[in-house]
């Protein structure tokens, strides 16, 4: 795919601003899920906080205690539908933490999982995008394990049952690419309040403008100072009040994301509907783009998701740390006849020194150059993902430098559904769902 980029100036409010506390939410809702475990598709939404226990959004106003558990109401809120809905996806923060410890995301109504969404230190201001199933009744919970910390959530989008209306949108994964590394031709870092809108193509109109929303890591690479990052569809300037990266001062930070598009009006030539999004700082910092895969409309055929209770597939504790290379964690006792791709949570745990992870599809590919984690020695850190599993139902993981424990979290199941109608793209085998020949490009004002 090739890559464009043009750099604005503009300010957007601060999210994160250190306020008051939180707790637990529990207003009656009428708002009902779709049977959990429904297979649906995906529907991106402008990016809404509907939690922020500093003040009082979605729970009460107070900080969450060791044990505390979010209550949290989705459905009929920040763009999600009150019906229908099998599970939404979340940037989860945690900030004025008490203490280390996770957080757990999950479906109200069944029992708390062995599974984390957030390892975060005491002190630490820590994001990760998650998507959770919903309980029948229309809430997720957010269990809170640490001393105490105040929780934040925004809403990035929603997967429905097949029966729910409107369509969404399928997912197709991709052979991991980077779209941009900010340090590239030796250029500044983008200045706080500035930001980077980037076009994508595959070089066809009918699959540029099938685009609906895109998954993808970004990475903070050595900020100024402690700050955020925020994505949107590039169109106007960007959401005041969200975030999609939490960072300290220096380091590495990552995140996953899953952003909505709009189509590019600051392309010119080719297909003249490539896919658009932007990326915005409050405050100096390099980044990272790494795309992951991509969600089409109806037009285009693909893979619907099957969200599940959170389950652990992986924990290499005790007695069989990573040292560095690869390293193959075979699912095929997880997975169905249908899966292609596994939303996960990856963890890493105490590192003997710095590193990177990438995880990545046994495709037969070479092993791509972009990061899922970058823990730095000692930390334990978590970041989510999709991760293609191709023909042999496993998937890789990649360790740049020591020895560490590495723990996986599955939340849901992408799976091929074939249709009976005639779409702009067949999926025939799990390697042939990666589109192939991407060409890099940008721009930078």
């Amino acid at each position: 795919m090739r890559a464009l980029r043009t750099v604005l100036a503009g300010t957007a409010a601060a999210a994160l601003a250190v306020a008051g506390s939180v707790y637990v939410l529990a207003s009656p809702a009428s708002a009902a899920a779709a049977p959990v475990g429904a297979v649906g598709t995906y529907s991106p939404v402008a990016p809404k906080r509907i939690l922020d226990t500093r003040s009082g959004l979605g729970a009460p106003k107070k900080i969450v205690g060791p044990g505390g558990i979010v209550h949290l109401q989705v459905a009929g809120r920040g763009g999600v539908p009150a019906t229908g809905v099998s599970a939404v996806v979340l940037n989860l923060t945690v900030t004025g933490t008490l203490g280390n410890g996770y957080l757990t995301a999950y479906p109200d109504g069944v029992t708390r999982p062995t599974a984390s969404s957030i390892n975060f230190a005491k002190g630490a201001t820590r994001a990760n995008s998650v998507t959770v199933a919903v309980g029948a009744n229309g809430f997720v919970n957010i269990y809170q394990n640490s001393v105490g910390s105040h929780i934040i959530a925004d809403v990035a989008g929603y997967y429905s049952g097949d029966e729910a209306a409107p369509v969404g949108s399928t997912y197709s994964p991709e052979s991991p690419f980077r779209v941009d590394d900010t340090r590239w031709d030796g250029l500044p870092p983008v200045a706080g309040g500035d930001w980077i809108r980037y076009a994508i193509t595959y070089g066809v109109p009918e699959l540029d403008s099938a685009v609906t929303a895109i998954a993808m890591n970004i990475t903070a690479v050595n900020p100024a100072n402690g700050g955020y990052i925020t994505t949107w569809n590039g169109v106007g300037s960007p959401p005041a009040g969200v975030s999609a990266v939490n960072f300290g001062k220096g380091g590495i930070t990552p995140n996953s994301a899953t952003v909505p598009t709009s189509i590019c009006d600051f392309c010119s030539g080719g297909t003249g509907v490539e896919p658009m999004f932007g990326v915005y700082t409050n405050t100096t910092t390099h980044w990272l783009v790494d795309v992951f895969g991509v969600y089409f409309n109806d037009s285009v055929e693909g893979l619907k998701f099957r969200p599940i209770t959170p389950q652990r597939i992986l924990d290499t504790r005790p007695g069989s740390p990573m040292t560095s290379g690869v390293r193959a964690v075979d699912v095929s006792s997880a997975v169905t006849p249908e899966t292609y791709a596994l939303s996960l949570n990856v963890t890493a745990v105490a590192p003997s020194t710095n590193t990177y992870l990438t995880v990545y599809p046994d495709d037969g590919d070479p092993r791509p150059t972009v990061s899922t984690l970058n823990p730095s020695k000692g930390q334990t850190v978590a970041n989510g993902t999709i991760a293609g599993v191709g023909d042999t139902n496993q998937f890789l993981i990649y360790n740049n430098a020591g020895t560490l424990d590495v723990v996986a979290d599955m939340g849901g199941l992408f799976e091929y559904f074939p249709s009976a109608e005639p779409t702009a793209r067949a999926v025939v085998g799990k390697s042939a769902i990666n589109l192939q020949g991407r060409v890099a490009a940008k721009t930078r004002n």
